[in-house]
């Protein structure tokens, strides 16, 4: 069992996922199924706390569809005790995530889940970051914890031209030879803090209930206008994060070398809940031929926000 991301993991046989099955499915209480950039996630609780956000979050889908992955989420909720786990069985795509009291790793869960049956089936591939479109150009922005991935996202956002694909999460594939990425969240559930940094956010939260984490799910466009959200954009700019006083401040990177960054900091994706050396190389190739395609930089957010948000749009003008 590996503990990642806040929670613990762990691969579990079809026998284990039967049994689980039997123990936890008379508790159910809430079920939905959700589009996640057309793959259909089923979801299995438990509580009924997640509901609104969980349907505000996603996009619709018809409960007549048939599902590509489930996710039980069991002991959930206020009634959560115990360590928040995460058991996986990759054969029937099949998730019960234990004891989780925070919306936001349910989400990550989600996403997830259903990367993992893209990246094995249909050849999109995950990315914990943000994403947005500047000048018509797509920004990728990647970074661990702490960087200043969210700030430098919204601070984007509030210049000329620039659209929001993804603030967190986003898939990519390759067409011809472009890497598009593209949303696969209906709403983005953002921190209640946004605002110290960008005033330009002041009011954003009148538009949402804010949760015990001080996040809340949000519809964006209501805050920016919808002609700043988009759903899909080809990625021309990658912008990885570090803070380390000392060091420079921006460092252009070859493909090679942003790569090395990644797999050594697991692609920044702490929510990936399978791992093996097949994994990790098709993850590695994905990503190699996602970054050929990319202008890089290694930014090091030592400075203001403002600072940091100047030099990122110099970088994409260029």
């Amino acid at each position: 069992m590996t503990k990642k991301g806040g929670y613990a993991k762990k691969i579990i046989s079809i026998e284990e996922k039967e049994r689980l099955y039997k123990k936890y499915i008379p508790s159910i209480i809430f079920e939905r199924k959700a589009n996640l950039s057309g793959g259909c996630l089923h979801l299995y609780s438990d509580s009924m706390e997640w509901e609104d956000q969980w349907d505000e979050n996603w996009y619709f889908i018809d409960e007549n569809i048939r599902s590509h992955a489930k996710l039980y989420s069991v002991n959930s909720g206020s009634k959560a005790k115990g360590i928040p786990t995460v058991k996986y069985e990759p054969i029937s795509r099949t998730v019960f995530f234990e004891n989780n009291d925070y919306y936001g790793w349910l989400k990550s869960v989600a996403l997830a889940l259903m990367g993992d049956v893209f990246e094995d089936n249909h050849n999109i591939f995950s990315c914990h970051g943000a994403l947005l479109s500047m000048d018509n150009k797509g920004v990728a922005i990647i970074g661990p914890s702490g960087t200043g991935k969210t700030t430098l996202s919204y601070g984007l956002l509030t210049q000329k031209n620039t659209k929001i694909i993804a603030d967190d999460w986003y898939y990519f594939k390759f067409v011809n030879s472009c890497a598009q990425g593209f949303r696969s969240e209906k709403n983005t559930y953002i921190r209640g803090d946004l605002a110290q940094s960008w005033k330009e956010y002041k009011n954003i939260m009148k538009y949402a209930k804010v949760d015990n984490k001080d996040r809340a799910i949000v519809n964006i466009s209501l805050a920016v206008g919808r002609e700043k959200v988009a759903d899909s954009a080809d990625i021309h700019k990658m912008v990885l994060l570090k803070r380390e006083k000392g060091k420079p401040v921006v460092e252009r990177l070859k493909p090679e070398q942003a790569l090395r960054y990644l797999v050594q900091n697991d692609f920044f994706n702490p929510h990936i809940i399978h791992h093996n050396k097949w994994k990790t190389k098709v993850r590695k190739k994905a990503f190699m031929e996602l970054l050929k395609r990319c202008d890089i930089i290694l930014l090091n957010t030592v400075e203001s926000p403002k600072e940091s948000l100047s030099r990122l749009v110099n970088f994409v003008k260029e």
